[in-house]
């Protein structure tokens, strides 16, 4: 094409042009077609703007994490990181494109902006006061595996709850931790204890902040139970109040099929919550992920049940721990309703993030999408088949809420 003369592109009609760009439903795409000459920027003006985002979805690759968009048909876009969070461990994500990180694997927790590239520090440390000296506290180091917010990590006041064990101890149960943006230390924590026989049940499996009310963070059990806990206000007392919400056990009826649960996960969807439980396959050669399930929670008086759901009725699940969320085909993503996932198998291994980068192995193959179909529809691996990292697992789901 000589100098000055126009793209071929640039000679589209423009009802053609708008055609094309209705099908773009990622801003980024929107924005780079505006960008490709002057009279598809004023055919695309025309058109509404692009539906509301969804979440990014981020995969450890050799170079770095890569941000994978749904609407853009699962295809990575560019995003420049600081260098120190290239191989960082991440563990979670807010809304406005926060993203949770250990620098250093089990140390040096932060919480980094992928757009401003502002950084806040979180803790590194449980502190113990001493029984006898009150003046007298204790550290120990701690290693985040989950973690979410009140609000936004800027606010004032904004309180972070977090799943964390402690460095080196394989058989200790994980504890869940409490603390005030800006504190060096955990403000308080408590023990998951198992129950009588070593059971796993009281182990928890997922965290979320509802607002509902005046507030609080939900921590759901491999019982499948939820352990409230009102939103603090620091500083505070010695004891945390939390309740425990009861549920009663699914019954043979809710169709698992014999497979075993992998995983749950909570979100809230059109004022309700939700448990998302994920199944595997009886066959173990095959890929873990299967099939999804999803609960929605109903009260009778004093009991509480899970109650299955027929269908996703359109909506699409983001599940991660500490950042599901959920949002509807209807607002301008036709097609597209599912649960979308990403490998998270190595939170069940606590000792990984202590092993040193040549023995340390998070899987990444198992991310996708199940639609909600009926059998034999299983899931759709629709994000590119990942090796084995040894910096990082998939980070759940990273939230780019303004790009502009």
């Amino acid at each position: 094409m000589a100098d000055g003369e126009s793209p071929p592109w640039a000679e589209l009609v423009p009802d053609i042009v708008r055609e094309i760009g209705r099908h773009l439903l990622c801003e980024i795409d929107r924005h780079h077609a505006d960008g490709l000459c002057r009279s598809w920027r004023d055919a695309l003006l025309q058109l509404r703007p692009p539906p509301p985002p969804l979440p990014r979805l981020v995969l450890p690759e050799a170079d770095g994490p890569a941000f994978y968009c749904v609407p853009s048909g699962c295809r990575p876009h560019p995003f420049v990181l600081p260098p120190a969070a290239l191989r960082a461990r991440c563990f979670g994500s807010y809304d406005g494109a926060w993203i949770f990180q250990a620098v250093d694997q089990a140390a040096n927790h932060v919480l980094l902006n992928l757009i401003t590239h502002q950084q806040l520090n979180l803790p590194n440390l449980l502190r113990f006061h001493s029984f006898m000296l009150p003046a007298l506290t204790f550290d120990f180091e701690v290693a985040f595996v989950a973690a979410t917010l009140s609000s936004r990590p800027t606010d004032q006041g904004c309180v972070g709850a977090g799943i964390i064990s402690f460095n080196r101890v394989p058989h200790d149960p994980r504890h869940i931790a409490f603390w005030c943006m800006g504190d060096e230390a955990f403000s308080w924590s408590i023990q998951m204890t198992r129950n009588i026989g070593g059971a796993l049940e009281l182990d928890v499996v997922d965290l979320l902040y509802s607002s509902h009310g005046a507030g609080a963070f939900l921590f759901l059990t491999r019982r499948e139970d939820i352990h409230v806990f009102r939103q603090p206000i620091f500083p505070q007392g010695d004891v945390m109040q939390s309740t425990p919400l009861y549920f009663e056990r699914r019954g043979d009826d809710d169709d698992d099929d014999g497979r075993p649960v992998l995983d749950r996960y909570l979100v809230e969807s059109r004022g309700k919550l939700l448990m998302v439980v994920r199944l595997g396959d009886r066959e173990p050669a095959r890929l873990p992920t299967t099939t999804f399930r999803v609960f929605e929670r109903e009260d009778e008086l004093f009991n509480n049940y899970w109650t299955k759901l027929p269908d996703l009725g359109g909506r699409m699940l983001f599940v991660g721990r500490g950042c599901s969320r959920s949002y509807e085909a209807a607002d301008g993503y036709p097609g597209m309703e599912g649960v979308y996932f990403l490998d998270d198998r190595s939170f069940h291994d606590p000792m990984v993030v202590h092993m040193n980068a040549a023995d340390r192995q998070y899987p990444c193959s198992d991310n996708g999408r199940w639609s909600g179909a009926q059998p034999p529809a299983e899931v759709e691996l629709c994000f590119p088949e990942q090796g084995r990292s040894n910096y990082s697992p998939p980070p759940k789901n990273v939230f780019l809420l303004t790009i502009y």
